[in-house]
C-alpha cells in the first residue's frame, strides 16, 4: 500500500517542475526589459534626448542621424500586444510588442523567448538591432534567421 501511494505521488508530480504559461510570460517580460535597457545604442539616444518628452527639431534630427527612431525608449512603456506559449522540443513564448522610439514613433516588433536558454530575440528591423555577436551578418540574414525560427518554434 505504501509503495502504491508513493507511486501515485510521483506520477502526480510529473511535470510540476515545468513553468506554467503565466510564469513563462513573466520571465519573457523580465528578459524583454533587460534586452531593451541594455541596448548599447539606447545610452547614446538618451544622451541626445536628455529625457525630454518634447523634442526640438534640432534634437529630432540628431536622434534620427544616430538611428534612434528604431530604438525602444523605455522598457516600462513597452507592452505585449499578444503572446502565445508553444511546447515542442523546446518551450518558447512568441508574440509581439509595442513601444515608443526616441523620436516618438510607435514601434511594433515580434519576439521569441526561450525559457530553457533564458534568451529573448526581438525581430531585427534595422541595422541598430544588430548585437555585437551578429555584427558579421547582414540585416537580411538576421531577418531570415528570425523568420526561420518563428516558423520552426511558433506554430
Amino acid at each position: 500500500m505504501k509503495a502504491r501511494g508513493m507511486m501515485l505521488l510521483c506520477l502526480s508530480l510529473v511535470g510540476c517542475d515545468q513553468p506554467n504559461d503565466t510564469q513563462l510570460r513573466l520571465d519573457a517580460s523580465r528578459q524583454l526589459q533587460r534586452t531593451i535597457d541594455t541596448n548599447p545604442l539606447r545610452v547614446e539616444c538618451e544622451k541626445i534626448a536628455r529625457g525630454r518628452e518634447w523634442l526640438t527639431q534640432h534634437t529630432l534630427h540628431r536622434l534620427e542621424a544616430k538611428g534612434c527612431e528604431n530604438v525602444l525608449r523605455s522598457a516600462t512603456e513597452t507592452n505585449f500586444t499578444h503572446s502565445e506559449t508553444y511546447r515542442h522540443a523546446m518551450t518558447v513564448v512568441c508574440g509581439g510588442i509595442q513601444g515608443k522610439s526616441f523620436t516618438g514613433t510607435t514601434l511594433y516588433r515580434r519576439f521569441i523567448y526561450s525559457s530553457e536558454e533564458k534568451a529573448l530575440v526581438i525581430e531585427p528591423m534595422s541595422d541598430q538591432d544588430k548585437t555585437r555577436f551578429e555584427g558579421q551578418k547582414s540585416l537580411q540574414q538576421l531577418q531570415d534567421d528570425f523568420n526561420r525560427q518563428t516558423t520552426q518554434y511558433c506554430q
